[in-house]
């Protein structure tokens, strides 16, 4: 209970002040019965023990009597006056860390960054490519276009990597694809990817991904998608480079590791996708060490193979699943205060879009050498649509009014991911909006 109450107490301003309005109430109170401060019963004992010894040889027994009672009042006073000023001290503590909190450990998206502001002036690409030089081996595939450019939990070291453990039975080998047409599972997916409008004139620190590709398993070639969105968070340095390096490195790494696999089943699958967000959290966490900045990124990304879906997160950007029937039902899980709040049941879900705190997250890239990936496999039919999407989205849009535009749009996922994005706009704004609605 106490635990729970620190919480509330740090992020809600309604339970601070109720905190404080009992604390006055209560001193309030003793102030009233114990007859002011100090106690009435600290001057009359002050008086009596000087004459002690003549009240004792005058009254005897009932004089002792009374000493001894006098001297129990006092001292409760004193334990309720104590007691009072440790609890203040503690409110007041915590206050003091909460205003004197180093900024690389609060993870709070910090929408007045600037790289010519904080002193970087040279384009957030090289930037990218400098540290992904040094951390991965180059790849000979084309880029994406830069402009628009996880329920179980494991923590695993980058390198070298212990193999994961699974469930017996819980994975199965991926079938031959015999039915599935190419042109299907590469179809285009539909992009949108706005600064918002209270950052219009300010660099847009998310960054997207969408790769198509191709390889040949088990004598059949086996279509391949990847979509990633990563949304950086600035603190004393760029969101925006951090975003940037964890699409590249997920880039440069995802596709060439599953094209050379031998074997692609699900155990296969999801460790290349959960090694490669651990190898983007090492590029961002060795920037940040070796230029000593501050900065980090959440992330989602969904692989598409065969008639499974492979998704990872770290962090409050999403990834849902459209279906016709079924409508849309989010994959992933946040990590924010907020969420977790839900998950208590000190709020409610419909509490997280206007919570103060709803920007506050307890886990992204790049903050430790190591970080926790949820990673997520969900069966696939074709008809089913992926929707990948930053804070900027589902904070100004709610669920129910996402799935009402994809079923409107859809199959059109352009026209789709436009009429998101203008949602959004419609709606404020207020963060940058990056989408991605992709066909299965």
């Amino acid at each position: 209970m106490i635990r729970q109450f620190k919480m509330a107490y740090a992020i809600n301003l309604w339970v601070k002040a109720l905190a404080w309005l009992g604390l006055l109430s209560v001193v309030v109170l003793l102030l009233a019965v114990s007859g002011g401060f100090p106690p009435r019963a600290w001057l009359v004992l002050a008086q009596a023990v000087p004459r002690m010894g003549r009240l004792l040889s005058a009254r005897g027994l009932p004089a002792l009597v009374s000493f001894t009672g006098l001297s129990l009042l006092s001292l409760t006073w004193g334990i309720l006056w104590a007691t009072l000023l440790c609890i203040a001290a503690a409110l007041l503590w915590g206050e003091k860390r909460q205003w004197f909190k180093p900024a690389k450990t609060s993870w709070q998206r910090n929408s007045a960054d600037n790289l010519l502001r904080q002193g970087y002036d040279e384009p957030q690409a090289s930037l990218a490519y400098a540290v992904l030089a040094r951390s991965t081996s180059p790849v000979t595939s084309p880029p994406l276009h830069t402009e628009k450019d996880t329920r179980p939990q494991r923590t695993r070291k980058l390198a070298p990597a212990p193999p994961p453990v699974f469930p017996t039975g819980q994975y199965e080998r991926i079938p031959k694809p015999a039915e599935r047409s190419l042109q299907h599972i590469c179809a285009d997916a539909g992009i949108g990817w706005d600064p918002g409008i209270t950052r219009r004139h300010k660099p847009n620190e998310d960054a997207v991904l969408a790769l198509h590709g191709v390889c040949d398993a088990r004598g059949s070639l086996l279509p391949l998608a990847l979509y990633v969105i990563a949304d950086g968070m600035g603190g004393h340095a760029s969101g925006r480079v951090a975003s940037h390096l964890a699409t590249h490195s997920m880039m440069q790494s995802v596709l060439p590791a599953v094209q050379h696999g031998e074997e692609l089943s699900d155990t296969f699958l999801m460790d290349t996708l959960t090694d490669c967000a651990h190898q983007a959290n090492h590029a961002i966490y060795q920037y940040r060490e070796e230029h000593g900045v501050d900065l980090g990124t959440t992330i989602t990304a969904a692989l598409l193979v065969a008639s499974s879906a492979y998704i990872v997160n770290v962090g409050d950007s999403r990834t849902y699943i459209y279906r016709q029937q079924k409508g849309l039902a989010q994959i992933t899980r946040d990590h924010s205060l907020v969420a977790r709040l839900v998950a208590a049941g000190a709020i409610s879900a419909e509490d997280v879009y206007t919570h103060p705190d709803r920007n506050k997250i307890y886990r992204g890239l790049g903050e430790k050498d190591a970080v926790q990936v949820d990673w997520f496999i969900e069966p696939v039919n074709k008809g089913d649509f992926l929707l990948l999407c930053s804070d900027g989205l589902w904070e100004m849009v709610r669920d129910h009014e996402i799935e009402k535009i994809l079923q409107r749009c859809l199959p059109d996922v352009s026209q789709a991911s436009e009429a998101l994005v203008k949602a959004a706009l419609h709606r404020g704004g207020s963060d940058n909006i990056s989408v991605i609605v992709a066909p299965v």
